[in-house]
């Protein structure tokens, strides 16, 4: 059985930001990836919340150097952050 405990979330979290599947973080961790998973499942885990919490942290950098580009002047930037501003606001609705 796989313990939660800081140091498993903190790792999850970094792995999480660095785009690595589920499976891999399992063997990254050297944990049973069917436990791992079942952590993932359950969104009340501080596993889950970690996973999620790494990916969007990593998402958010993403899209701040795609805001920084348009912003510099980059048409394909400037219509990829149209697209995200659109898709927020149909989001908010």
């Amino acid at each position: 059985m796989i313990e939660q405990n800081e140091t498993l979330i903190a790792e999850v979290e970094t792995y999480a930001s660095l785009m690595f599947s589920k499976e891999e973080i399992a063997l990254i961790l050297e944990v049973d990836p069917s436990e791992l998973k079942d952590f993932f499942k359950d969104q009340d885990t501080a596993a889950f919340r970690a996973f999620r919490r790494g990916r969007l942290k990593r998402e958010a950098q993403v899209r701040q150097g795609i805001f920084d580009l348009a912003q510099n002047g980059s048409s394909p930037a400037q219509a990829f952050a149209m697209k995200l501003i659109e898709n927020a606001k149909m989001d908010d609705v």
